[in-house]
């Protein structure tokens, strides 16, 4: 029967759904962090609270995740429909009081069955769907043009120019949009009145093309994200391995339909949802964007063209007169389970935007998978048609939550995009100035004025710090920067101006018109020869004013809510750098808070949690929260952390910044790992805390011979300098330790690798096994407290209610510890593994830092103010494995 969404019964006169004492787990016994995990996720969701949970990596953290949330989505959908039951009978029983009860449950069962064919159409579609992907499937590779027997009409409007008025007619498209308000309402109607208007827009049915109402219905879901791609792409296959997804479609599908295999499970439907850049199959468009040097914004770019009348329209996206090409499409994506890649490659084969069908399946999904900026950016759930209310979102991998939030609203400008986003604004204000309506002219004025202010920001800040040396950076509030932007501009509204861009597509429609004009330009000249040239150009062009749209946005923010950092690029006053620096990421992540029914932030390391209730939560109640550090499912004997607080020669080690240059310090270093890599096999992974102390290590090293001395008992191994070459780094380290076990005794075993806190290889990355069986961690990776940036991230800290000069420094040790736990957790990745941490430095035998140690791993530390201890209770660890695995033969 359909159902109605969450939307549709109010969640408080539901009955509550009990914890469940199991779960459907793809293993026949889960363990019991597993079964916790999954209960206190459950009862987070059902009391619409939010949910830390960490659960290290190898413990089965994603299918907890997924089981627990999908028998909670499955439970709820079944209180929803007999709630619907419910709730309709009773308006049966008032509609007509006199009627018997018979005649109420014979109008009911007919209305019952009437809502129940209308699933049944939509189980009749996705079982299409499933045989023709079964079929497209079977004829991958065979050169079949069209997949699915879906055949999407190539039509090609013609976008010539005439020699009268075809290059103003295609102009035409360039003017800004006109808000459908403004032009039916004037703009004196009041907010009230708008809002009503609103509201019955929304309630009026939605008809399809053959005339007939179509109501696609937002069902309950859960929004999954994580980081990457790569992260998401596991999920689908972690989900794959649980009961609750159709994969097998050609068993499945073909099932006769009984009233016994009728109340068996359907199926969850998964979309996974992603860029244009991941998605789109029309190579032209690819190729253009590429060749353009614009990157994702020209891909979008040029999608969006290619929809336009007078453009040649995407040959992949089906007309509204081919609606129901889509619709096959996006019953499709329903149909089963599969990756972004699968989907991409059925998208080529049917000819069928994969992005655009996979948007319209989004309503009909019981789970939508996403990156991280789709979900938390406020613009890209609106481009998407994401409404979170009452939904349930997971954030995987929510240790970069906050960083992310505050990367992603994070602008900025220099002077030289300014400049250009001025000159393209001027073109295009001299062009159409005859054909704008006044409120469009007043407001591209009002745009221009803020541009030249900004610029006269610039200019101002070079002379106030010329000839004084190296140019320093200079930091401003929101209302500062609008003060010295004045003398006039005081008056414009920086929310008003956003809320114009964004009615008026302003920012496409410059960039659209610049590339035209370069291109009559190129028609007209032949410059050939200049191609290069103008690709620069129109990158410049397509990015410029999108650049100032998102930093207007961060205008409107509230003046405590972000800094304006002026600075010099090198000291260079030629170009002055205008970065908008958010400090509050809770403001952003409040509405989806608001809006969603529950929040689960999961990781592997969420210590120190304390980061999380004060930057993302500061005004919600504890009582709101639930929250769940889970042990690990490896016995305690598996793991062995030691504090290295001394070297051999007894020398402290401390690794502070300006410990880094002391010789003696960086020799007992190396006497440390020498002896270490000699009592381990296989692999050993040394963290360190930046960059520039991996150039020091190598260079001093070298420089005494102590590298050829690693090198003769393990390959030596570095992480590389570029991101492309990490894989084959990876794939040589491992092929290194595999090769090892054939070599003689006395000769060098395994591999040595050393890698950087927060760089290529310490997240994402597993050294599971033989990988990685001791992990080294040198000092503290405390980021630089010189950085602006930092220090007003740690003063906004200190001035929040409550807060004291103590709270900085906790967010600052805080922002360390997640590093260290991040890497340090490489190690351990699964239930049999077996691996030992040395922590090379004393500070980590301190309370305070020790503290912040995950608990599975803190909990039974070792504080060794002695070298010999380190080294026997490493060797002895590795003796009794050893020993073991001789015993299970």
């Amino acid at each position: 029967m359909a159902e109605p969404t969450s939307g549709s019964t109010s969640t408080s006169t539901l009955p509550q759904l009990p914890t469940p004492t199991s779960f459907p787990f793809p293993y026949p016994k889960p363990y019991d962090i597993q079964l916790q995990l999954m209960q206190v996720v459950f009862r987070a969701i059902e009391d619409g609270k939010i949910g830390i949970v960490e659960s290290p990596t190898g413990t089965g953290k994603s299918l907890s995740l997924l089981t627990s949330t999908l028998t909670w989505l499955e439970q709820h959908q079944q209180r929803l429909s007999t709630a619907f039951t419910d709730g309709l009978r009773e308006k049966l029983r008032l509609d007509d009081p006199s009627d018997p009860e018979w005649v109420i449950e014979h109008s009911l069962k007919a209305k019952l069955a009437e809502l129940r064919g209308v699933e049944e159409k939509r189980d009749e579609r996705l079982k299409k769907a499933r045989e023709r992907e079964r079929k497209i499937r079977k004829s991958m590779g065979l050169g079949m043009n069209k997949g699915m027997g879906v055949v999407v009409k190539k039509s090609k409007v013609d976008g010539g120019v005439d020699r009268n008025n075809g290059v103003r007619k295609e102009e035409e498209e360039f003017v800004p949009d006109d808000s459908e308000k403004r032009d039916m309402e004037g703009p004196y109607i009041s907010k009230e009145v708008r809002e009503l208007m609103d509201k019955y827009e929304a309630s009026r049915p939605k008809v399809n093309v053959e005339g007939e109402e179509e109501e696609e219905e937002d069902l309950p879901k859960i929004y999954y994200t994580s980081r990457t791609h790569t992260q998401l792409r596991q999920l689908t296959s972690e989900l794959l391995k649980t009961s609750f997804p159709v994969s097998d479609f050609e068993s499945k599908s073909t099932k006769d339909d009984s009233n016994s295999s009728a109340k068996k499970p359907k199926g969850v439907s998964l979309v996974p949802l992603g860029s244009r850049k991941q998605l789109c199959i029309n190579d032209k468009v690819r190729s253009l964007a590429k060749n353009s040097g614009g990157g994702d914004e020209r891909l979008n770019e040029a999608c969006l063209d290619m929809q336009k009348s007078g453009k040649t329209r995407c040959e992949f996206l089906p007309t509204k007169a081919e609606e129901g090409i889509m619709l096959d499409a996006r019953d499709s994506v329903l149909a089963s389970v599969k990756d972004i890649e699968d989907i991409v490659a059925i998208g080529r084969k049917s000819c069928v935007c994969p992005y655009y069908a996979t948007r319209r399946a989004v309503k009909q999904s019981q789970i939508v998978t996403l990156p991280y900026n789709l979900l938390l950016q406020k613009n890209a759930r609106e481009a998407l048609d994401i409404n979170l209310k009452d939904q349930v979102v997971v954030i995987d991998e929510a240790h970069n939550l906050i960083d992310t939030l505050l990367s992603i609203y994070s602008t900025t400008l220099t002077s030289k995009t300014i400049s250009n986003a001025i000159n393209q604004l001027q073109q295009y204000y001299a062009r159409f100035k005859n054909r704008l309506k006044s409120v469009h002219s007043l407001k591209i004025r009002q745009v221009l004025s803020l541009l030249q202010g900004l610029t006269k920001v610039c200019q101002d800040f070079v002379t106030a710090h010329t000839g004084k040396g190296k140019i320093k950076n200079e930091v401003l509030n929101i209302n500062e920067l609008m003060e010295r932007i004045g003398k006039g501009n005081d008056q414009l509204n920086p929310l008003d101006l956003v809320g114009y861009l964004k009615e008026s597509k302003l920012a496409r429609k410059i960039s659209g018109f610049s590339e035209f004009t370069l291109e009559q330009k190129e028609k007209e000249k032949q410059m050939e020869n200049k191609s290069s040239r103008t690709s620069t150009h129109r990158h410049a062009s397509i990015a410029s004013f999108h650049i100032v749209e998102s930093f207007l946005l961060s205008l409107v923010d509230s003046k405590d809510d972000g800094r304006v950092i002026l600075s010099s690029e090198d000291g260079n006053s030629n170009v002055v750098t205008i970065k908008y620096v958010l400090l509050n990421p809770a403001e952003r992540f409040k509405e989806i808070v608001e809006e969603a029914r529950s929040v689960i932030l999961a990781g592997g390391t969420m210590e120190p949690i304390s980061d999380f209730l004060q930057q993302l939560f500061p005004s919600i109640p504890k009582d709101r929260f639930s929250a769940l550090s889970c042990s690990h499912v490896i016995p305690k004997e598996n793991l062995l952390t030691q504090v290295v607080c001394v070297g051999p020669r007894k020398t402290e080690f401390e690794f502070k910044y300006s410990n880094r240059e002391n010789d003696t310090i960086m020799t007992e270093l190396g006497s440390v790992i020498q002896s270490i890599i000699g009592l381990v096999p296989d692999g050993v992974v040394v963290f360190l805390p930046s960059y520039s102390f991996l150039d020091k290590v190598k260079t001093t090293w070298t420089s005494s011979g102590f590298i050829g001395r690693l090198g003769d008992k393990k390959t030596l191994f570095f992480e590389p300098q570029t991101s492309g070459d990490v894989e084959s780094t990876l794939r040589d380290y491992a092929l290194a330790i595999s090769s090892g076990d054939a070599v003689q005794k006395g000769k060098r075993t395994g591999a040595l690798l050393f890698a950087v806190v927060g760089g290529k290889l310490s997240e994402g990355i597993n050294f599971s096994d033989s990988l990685g069986r001791c992990v080294i961690m040198v000092g503290l990776p405390f980021a630089n407290v010189g950085s602006v940036e930092l220090q007003e991230r740690m003063r906004y800290i200190e001035g929040l209610p409550g807060n004291s000069k103590e709270s900085s420094r906790e967010m600052y040790e805080n922002l360390c510890m997640r590093a260290v736990n991040q890497s340090i957790g490489r190690a351990i990745r699964h239930a049999n593994d077996y691996a030992t941490i040395l922590l090379i430095d004393k500070r980590y035998g301190t309370p305070r830092i020790k503290n912040k140690l995950p608990k599975w791993i803190g909990q039974d530390v070792k504080i060794q103010n002695d070298f010999p201890s380190v080294a026997k209770n490493v060797a002895l660890f590795f003796r009794e494995k050893r020993e073991k695995e001789r015993g299970l033969k």
